[in-house]
């Protein structure tokens, strides 16, 4: 009985570690009828210090909004920022008007920022953004709106100039559900035939 008990108990932890990151396939759309967008980078809310400054952005956001490269602010973040990208446009990492593109990421984070910069095709210094509660609501699709840094204009005062020209979703992969039915199995077992 004592060994079901610590069976029991160990499992139960085990599944609590692994409860606390969770594994999302994420899908991107670019509503915008000509304009493209570059590399997404999303990380945990929490690093949005890491991102903007006051009115403005740090060195690393504005460097990945002027030229679409994340790897800057990727950088700064750490290992909690992840980048998805598309298949199109030289160099053949934008995501085109119209288009969508869908990947994996892994997190503990409840609460994460999305940040792709619009290529400068038309207008220099753009980028879509927003911050997702992947709580209930994370599962559906949120609307990404679009921001100008001031940077061609000398202000350097992040503005809203657009609403959902992007959209992206969340959806939680449940690759744990195996080790549930696993364990399930187990439990009307005699604690000698668990061992084998």
């Amino acid at each position: 009985m004592k060994l079901s008990a610590l069976l029991a108990a160990t499992a139960l932890g085990l599944m609590s570690t692994a409860a606390m990151a969770g594994t999302y396939s994420v899908t991107v759309t670019n509503n915008m009828d000509e304009e493209l967008l570059a590399p997404i980078l999303i990380t945990d809310a929490k690093y949005d210090t890491e991102i903007f400054d006051m009115s403005y952005v740090t060195p690393e956001a504005e460097h990945q909004i002027l030229t679409g490269d994340p790897a800057q602010l990727a950088a700064r973040i750490g290992p909690d920022a992840m980048v998805g990208h598309g298949t199109d446009g030289p160099p053949g990492v934008l995501l085109a008007a119209g288009k969508s593109v869908t990947f994996e990421i892994t997190t503990e984070a409840t609460s994460l920022r999305v940040l792709s910069m619009v290529a400068p095709t038309m207008v220099p210094d753009n980028y879509v953004s927003a911050v997702i509660d992947l709580g209930m609501d994370g599962m559906m699709a949120h609307t990404l709106d679009r921001f100008d840094i001031g940077h061609d204009e000398g202000t350097k005062t992040v503005t809203p100039v657009g609403e959902a020209v992007a959209t992206v979703e969340f959806h939680e992969k449940m690759d744990g559900m195996e080790g549930m039915d696993e364990m399930k199995s187990m439990d009307g077992m005699e604690p000698d035939e668990k061992m084998n």
